[in-house]
């Protein structure tokens, strides 16, 4: 077995131990949880965002499921949430494959649990600039964007959150 790879495995293991999970094992969970996307995979350890963070500043990325508090939600349709980061900073989660859609607001300070994939991306001015709409950025604040950003990025293929509002806003809302 490749020695890299041996280690990237014990990591993931070691930080599976020590996380917490959606549910404890008490059973007592004051959330109401609410599922889009693919299921999350049952009893499924968890960890904070600031670490996966760790993980792939040591091997380039990290899988499984990473929990974090919504700062916004696209208010287009949903495609993508940001989370708060490792730092003060806020980290983008979208959607894989555009295949399912949080709700458009409602969710800002909420819990949630997302299942996929943490990597460094690069996102053009244009993707910037598109995603500066979706949030209901100003011209002036789109306008000001002209360098490509270097930036960690989670694709979810799953998503759950904590005590959504009935009736908060969905992609086929209009």
């Amino acid at each position: 077995m490749n020695p890299r790879l041996h280690l990237l495995i014990l990591m993931l293991f070691s930080l599976a131990c020590n996380s917490n999970k959606p549910n404890d094992q008490t059973g007592i969970s004051q959330d109401t949880w609410s599922y889009f996307g693919e299921a999350i995979p049952p009893n499924e350890e968890s960890f904070q965002v600031h670490e996966a963070a760790a993980m792939i500043e040591q091997f380039g990325s990290a899988a499984g499921l990473f929990e974090a508090e919504i700062v916004q939600s696209c208010k287009t349709i949903g495609c993508w949430m940001t989370v708060k980061g490792p730092h003060v900073d806020t980290v983008r989660v979208f959607m894989k494959d555009h295949a399912f859609f949080v709700p458009k607001d409602s969710v800002q300070g909420k819990k949630t649990y997302f299942y996929g994939e943490a990597f460094y991306d690069t996102l053009s001015v244009n993707l910037q600039k598109h995603l500066l709409e979706d949030a209901g950025a100003t011209l002036m604040e789109i306008d000001a964007v002209n360098v490509p950003a270097h930036q960690l990025i989670f694709e979810a293929a799953g998503v759950m959150i904590a005590d959504v509002p009935e009736g908060a806003p969905m992609a086929s809302d209009k």
